[in-house]
């Protein structure tokens, strides 16, 4: 059992993490305790801890993805101000006459709001609880229909989103850690078709949309209990109030919203595809795969802020305005880019404890390869339930999915398939996921009855994914 102690700080993390619903703790304890058994000593661990921070921070790689995050945030912060994301409020409005249309719409307005499962919720959320008053919906239908093609419908997008570059930060940093020579990008365009939980999940949710039929009673009925406001406001929510005070009384412009987003879009696809074909490509999908991802979503993305600000400034809007408000939106990304910051130190620090090779002598020679994808997708499906993190699950988990498919034999994508479709089942599913706790708030809904009445639904889709994933790990 050699470097038996490098499983240590991943245990700590998960423990601590579901124990305490907070990643970032468990992830910096793990990344503490890893630091001591290099430098015994609370000082040295510390300095020891810091320099792992410091490389994760200065590498190119990782700098790129802190940088594209943090301005995404800004963007959407400059859509707000511009009144883009309310000038599309009022387009959706106009458009639903009866509850089958509104679902239906909600669906859609998916084409202009996937950059982002906040971004999505808190941009649809308010325009279909405003329609509720008008026609007669079932709030949790509402809440269902925004939820299942939020995370679901992100996780297998593979450009211009948030979730998108995190995904493939934390497959490189995992192969990284492991010394697999194989491209990050690559590796997560090919696990896209074998996330088969968000696959399922979007399936049951069209299917309940357009028949009416739903799994699990609680979607059916309106619950007119409203969530108990706290008594303690912190300042963050104080700030946060103000700020969407301010932003009443913004003009609404849809086309500040629309072009800035088609813009996002094509550029993308034109540079993957343009460094693709320089690389030597000769289609499409060897163009994507080959090319440079990061560094073109992040050369479409400031391409885009600029535009956003030619556009806002050109219609008389102030330039100290639109910079608050870009600042602002970043800042509501740092948490992710705190949790990526241990993710990434975690993964080096794994790397001088030499945690794959305790994996490959020990796991990696007691689960056959072709259960590999199931059993992480199982372990990982029960500590994201917990701890109601998608990005900490795969965090948390990337790095043993990695090097235990290395050390087996197992199906590279269809592994890192396992880890993201965990993560989305504990995101959606758990009373503490985000974008549950998001939606029943936007939806005046009991956050726990909430999450129960899609419970039904989100065990069905896990039922078909365990199938799936055993049927095709015999057969990759």
């Amino acid at each position: 059992m050699e470097n038996w102690f490098s499983i240590v700080p991943f245990v700590v993390a998960v423990i601590v993490a579901m124990a305490t619903r907070q990643v970032l703790v468990g992830l910096a304890l793990g990344l503490l305790i890893g630091s001591y058994s290099l430098n015994p000593g609370l000082y040295t661990a510390i300095a020891k801890m810091s320099n792992y921070l410091f490389t994760a921070i200065a590498n190119k790689e990782n700098l790129r993805i802190i940088i594209f995050l943090f301005v995404f945030g800004g963007l959407v912060g400059m859509m707000h101000v511009a009144g883009g994301i309310k000038g599309f409020s009022k387009v959706v409005q106009k458009r639903i006459k009866t509850e089958r249309s509104a679902l239906i719409v909600t669906w859609a307005t998916i084409l202009v709001t996937f950059m982002d499962c906040e971004f999505r919720i808190m941009t649809t959320g308010p325009v279909m609880k405003a329609i509720k008053t008008n026609v007669d919906i079932v709030r949790s239908k509402l809440a269902y229909t925004i939820d299942v093609s939020t995370v679901p419908i992100i996780v297998l997008m593979p450009v211009a989103t948030t979730y998108a570059g995190y995904m493939v930060s934390v497959v490189g940093g995992a192969v990284n850690q492991a010394d697999i020579n194989r491209t990050p990008y690559q590796l997560f365009l090919t696990s896209i078709p074998f996330n088969f939980w968000a696959i399922t999940i979007v399936i049951i949710g069209l299917f309940s949309v357009l028949t009416g039929r739903y799994i699990g009673k609680g979607i059916k009925t309106n619950n007119n209990q409203e969530n108990l406001k706290r008594n303690n406001v912190d300042e963050e929510e104080v700030h946060r109030e103000s700020i969407e005070a301010e932003l009443e009384n913004v003009q609404p412009k849809a086309l500040n919203l629309v072009l800035p987003l088609l813009l996002l879009l094509i550029t993308t696809f034109y540079l993957i595809g343009k460094d693709g074909f320089r690389k030597g490509a000769n289609t499409v999908l060897k163009a994507f795969q080959q090319a440079d991802a990061t560094q073109a979503m992040l050369i479409a993305l400031f391409l885009t802020v600029i535009f956003s600000s030619i556009l806002f400034l050109l219609r008389k809007g102030k330039l100290s305005e639109l910079m608050f408000h870009f600042v602002d939106g970043g800042n509501q990304l740092m948490m992710a880019i705190i949790l990526l910051v241990l993710v990434w130190a975690l993964a080096d620090m794994a790397d001088d404890l030499g945690f794959s090779q305790f994996i490959t002598g020990t796991a990696g020679t007691v689960i056959p390869k072709s259960f590999v994808p199931v059993s992480v997708f199982l372990f990982g499906s029960v500590i994201a339930y917990f701890i109601g993190s998608s990005w900490g699950t795969w965090g948390l988990l990337m790095p043993l999915a990695i090097s235990l498919a290395d050390a087996t034999g197992a199906s590279f994508p269809m592994t890192i398939g396992a880890v993201f479709a965990a993560g989305s089942f504990g995101d959606f599913t758990s009373p503490l996921g985000e974008t549950t706790v998001t939606t029943a708030s936007v939806f005046d809904l009991p956050v726990v009855d909430y999450a129960k009445a899609k419970f039904a639904s989100s065990i069905l889709a896990v039922g078909i994914s365990t199938v799936l994933f055993i049927i095709a790990g015999l057969f990759f």
